[in-house]
């Protein structure tokens, strides 16, 4: 299994790192790094966590990552099949707090980006035209091999992203502060084992068992890490899947309804609109319309 703590390879005389990324699925395990991050998703979609929320991904999905920010994207079951041709495609900008010097966040002409450094803590979506701005400007450093102008561009990338009001905060307040590498292997693995099985609606018991403890000590455990208790997280996982079958459109809403794992229809509609908002039909009839800006969570 890979190490959670993941490992980013920036380089001493660079002052940040752009990695063009292409692979049939993005990185699976939930993980962790102290630089920030920025992730543009230029192609593929599944199912995004950072920390207490859970939304789908697509193409045009950009968020912004605090240092040492728990984060997991998985991709669609499709992207894990052998003989998938699908490809998984985002720009992805590594940086430090202290990339331009130490002595760059004295200034008063910073404190609107050093603000946004201390939001990033909760992860941030761009969304509108922010979003379109951003994605132009991100795709423009990535173009750059070398010289001032990738400085300049990060900059004016903070900058816009420090001014805007065009974006949603992903998760509450800050919490797993003080995240451990053993904290991170066992929720992967619990959640490794959810995404896995979520239509069979494996057992709380069950769940227990993957992270070696007993039912009582993994509600606790669970509630702390992720601020959901498990049916909360399984019927998340299950409504984001029951989401990208309605998008694509090639089921009636009643088998989508079981495909997803649901045993009554009735709590499928409600519980579907009060995690996204939209009943089944009008979340399918929404996205169509505007599919930037829907999610769930």
């Amino acid at each position: 299994m890979k190490p959670f703590l993941k490992i980013v390879d920036t380089h001493q005389n660079t002052a940040f790192q752009v990695m063009n990324v292409c692979e049939p699925y993005f990185f699976p395990s939930w993980h962790f790094h102290p630089e920030f991050e920025i992730m543009l998703v230029q192609e593929g979609t599944g199912i995004r966590f950072v920390r207490d929320s859970i939304e789908r991904f697509q193409a045009g999905d950009l968020v912004f990552y605090g240092s040492n920010i728990a984060h997991l994207y998985r991709s669609d079951e499709e992207f894990y099949k052998p003989e998938s041709k699908l490809l998984s495609m985002a720009t992805v900008i590594y940086f430090r707090a202290n990339f331009a010097g130490e002595q760059l966040w004295t200034l008063s002409e910073m404190a609107c980006v050093k603000k946004l450094l201390q939001l990033g803590k909760q992860g941030i979506k761009f969304i509108g035209e922010t979003r379109n701005r951003l994605e132009e400007h991100i795709l423009q450093l990535a173009r750059r091999h070398e010289g001032i102008d990738r400085m300049i561009d990060l900059l004016t990338i903070l900058k816009i992203m420090a001014t805007t009001r065009e974006y949603i905060l992903l998760s509450g307040h800050a919490f797993m502060e003080n995240i451990q590498v053993s904290d991170c292997e066992r929720i992967n693995a619990v959640c490794q084992y959810i995404l896995d099985n979520y239509t069979s609606n494996p057992t709380l018991e069950e769940v227990a068992k993957i992270a070696c403890m007993s039912t009582t000590a993994f509600c606790r455990y669970f509630k702390t890490h992720t601020h959901k208790t498990y049916v909360q997280f399984l019927n998340e996982v299950k409504i984001g899947n029951a989401c990208k079958m309605l998008i694509d459109n090639k089921f009636t809403i009643s088998r989508i309804c079981y495909e997803s794992g649901f045993n009554n229809f009735n709590h499928f509609n409600n519980l579907f609109k009060r995690i996204t908002g939209y009943t089944p039909g009008t979340y399918q009839q929404q996205y169509t319309e505007s599919p930037m800006t829907k999610a769930i969570g």
